[in-house]
Order: structure tokens, then sequence, then C-alpha cells
């Protein structure tokens, strides 16, 4: 049994190691006279076929000329679904930019070198006013979740979503289309507050799936680190107090840092962070109690992992206008993920305290797995 979860964690531990950092991203801008640009970050890892192949593809000198890449983006323009009213936009490809890598990166199983696309087309302008929508078709392989943006560059309005292939945007009205068709200065709508208000929300549901995402089930570094603090809690009162702790911690510094108030590289941070793990671990099977020694530990890894959260949530990008609102967001959803992890921790503690009682080898047993797990992960990245 001991093995088959060594070998499951093990798994997680190399399919979670992406951390999003491979999600694509999208923003759709809207110029007034009807001209529509589609920003696209993509890994091409898939479409390519091999690492290697990634990174010749990346050589090339004229990328658009190449035949290979030519009929391997052929189905790019057609997968991206966009609408107007209903009707489709004609999409084309006019750009193509690799990131500009040393080929280590582009063979690093832990890296996801993602290629800038832009796609141009033009949307028929109307006096009255339209709706604009995007679906990302299967017939492209778009890393998910894929972060959409639709965007008016006049006004500034715009509609952050996450989205998976086949699902379709939300309505977002085109404004300054109308204004522009009908030669007239652009009104304010009695209904901004209303899309204002509605966009909020949709924000906040984003960035709390994304925040649950980033920790359970992708985030296998933080959940080795609650794990244990999960084994080394000799009651309910102790593990409540450690983790409250450690929540405070890294709420501060992921706030700070999303803010602009402090940063920190994450070549830094990441081998912090599974620093934090072993040092932990390792206590518990050093000590019988928790010390005041500890409690301060906590404190200073919490920090360090808020300052990875953070790392994850400048990927993502948080709403300018939505700022506040998408950082609360994120920050519950790594705290119902943490809580939910501990409530499976906590099932097993029970069955296992059940199962032997007053015999807390199984939590020591734990504790060497974690060491284990993350000492194979640093392998991994570091090796």
């Amino acid at each position: 049994m001991r093995t088959g979860l060594l070998v499951t964690l093990l798994l997680i531990a190399v399919g979670a190691n992406a951390h999003l950092l491979n999600m694509s991203k999208s923003s759709v801008s809207l110029a007034d006279d009807g001209a529509v640009t589609v920003e696209l970050a993509v890994d091409l890892l898939a479409t390519a076929g091999s690492r290697e192949a990634y990174w010749e593809w990346s050589q090339y000198s004229e990328p658009m000329s190449s035949p290979d890449l030519q009929k391997a983006l052929a189905p790019l323009p057609g997968a991206i679904a966009l609408t107007v009213d209903g009707e489709r936009v004609a999409l084309t490809l006019s750009e193509l930019r690799f990131p500009k890598l040393p080929k280590e990166e582009y063979l690093d199983p832990l890296s996801w070198p993602r290629t800038e696309l832009t796609l141009s087309g033009n949307i028929p302008l109307k006096t009255t006013p339209s709706t604009l929508q995007i679906t990302y078709l299967d017939s492209f392989r778009f890393e998910e979740p894929i972060a959409n943006t639709l965007m008016e560059e006049t006004s500034g309005r715009k509609q952050t979503r996450w989205l998976v292939t086949g699902q379709r945007s939300p309505a977002f009205t085109l404004d300054s289309a109308m204004a522009a068709a009908a030669d007239e200065p652009r009104e304010a709508t009695t209904s901004g507050t209303a899309n204002d208000a509605a966009e909020a929300r949709a924000v906040f549901a984003d960035l709390s799936l994304a925040g649950f995402r980033h920790i359970f089930p992708d985030g296998i570094d933080h959940l080795l680190f609650v794990a244990a603090l999960f084994f080394g809690s000799a009651s309910l009162a102790g593990l409540v107090g450690i983790i409250t702790l450690f929540t405070l911690a890294h709420s501060l510094s992921l706030g700070m840092t999303a803010l602009g108030w402090f940063s920190a590289p994450a070549n830094i941070v990441e081998p912090l962070i599974l620093l934090s793990i072993v040092w932990i671990a390792a206590a518990n099977l050093l000590r019988q109690t928790q010390s005041h020694s500890s409690y301060l530990l906590v404190l200073l890894f919490g920090l360090v992992h808020g300052l990875g959260f953070a790392s994850a949530l400048r990927d993502i990008g948080l709403p300018a206008d939505f700022l506040l609102i998408g950082l609360l967001g994120f920050n519950l959803g790594v705290e119902a993920a943490q809580l939910a992890f501990l409530s499976m921790l906590g099932a097993v503690g029970f069955a296992m305290g059940r199962l032997l009682p007053a015999n807390n080898l199984w939590k020591r047993r734990g504790s060497l797995l974690v060491i284990g797990v993350t000492l194979f992960i640093a392998g991994l990245r570091y090796a």
C-alpha cells in the first residue's frame, strides 16, 4: 500500500510541475475601425511533437515561410471561433515569434516555452450594439486553461475569463464599434454599473478557481508542505494554530507582491519552497512536540510560499480594474484547496488512529514520504 502511494505521489509530482506555466493566453482587441487583433501565447510542444522539433522550429530565420510550420499551424485560424452577433470573423495568421531561449531551455522537461502568435481580421461596423464571443476549438491544441481577454482599444473596456476548449466566452458588447459606425460620440450607458458588477463577480469566480487549481491538484510542493505540517501536529488544536499562522503569512506576502510592494526572483523562491518542505518534515522526525521555534519557521516559510503563489498569479494576470477582487478570489481559492486537502489528510489520520491506537509510527513514515517526494522533485528540477 505504501509503495502504491509513493508511486502515485511521484506521478502527481511529475504531472503537476507545470503549475499552470504552460497555460495559453489570448488577448483579443478591437479598434474603432473594426480591425481585430488576436495576440496568443501558446506552448507549441504538443504541436511540434517533441522538444527537439520545437527547438528546431525556433531556429528558423523566417518561420512563417517554413512548409512544416505552415502545415502545423494551418488549423490555428479556424480553431479560433470569433463571432460577432453569431457570425464568424475570418482570421489570418500574420506574425509568429518563438521565445529566444537556449536549446537547453527547450529540452528541459520542466520548461514550457510559449510562442507568441498574432492573428488579424475585421468585423463589420453597425449602428446597433454588437456582441463579441470567442470559442477555442479542438482542431488545434491549446494548453488549458486559456486566459482569454476581450478588449476595446478606445474605451479600455475588457472582459477576462478562463476558458477551456469548446467553451464559449460570455457575450461582450461592442459600444465603440457602434459609435464609430454612426460617426457620433459614444455616450455612457446606463448599464455600466451593472456590467462592472457582473465582471467583478466573474473575475472573482475565475480567480477563485485558478487559486484552487494552483494548489489542488497542481501545487504538489504546497501540498507536501501542508502534509508535513499535518504529520508534525500532535493535536487538532496544534494543527489549527500552525495552519492559521501559515495561512496568514502566505496571504501577507502574496498580497504585498501582487500589489507591487515587494518581489523576489523565482530562481530563489522555488528552491526555498522545497527546502521548507524538507526542513519541516525532517524536524518532525527529530522532535516530539512543537516548539516556539517551529512556529517562527512556519511563519517564515509561509512568507516564502506566498511569494511562490504571487509568481503563479503574475503568470495568470490580474485585471487592473479588479485587482483587489481578483487577489481576494485567488487567495480564497488557495485556502479552499488547502482546507480540502487537510480534510483528506484528516480522514486518513482518523482511520490510521483507529487502526493503530497510541502509535504515531505512520506519521513518521508520512514525513519520510514527504521528504522522499520532495527530493525527487528537486532532482527533476535541478539535476
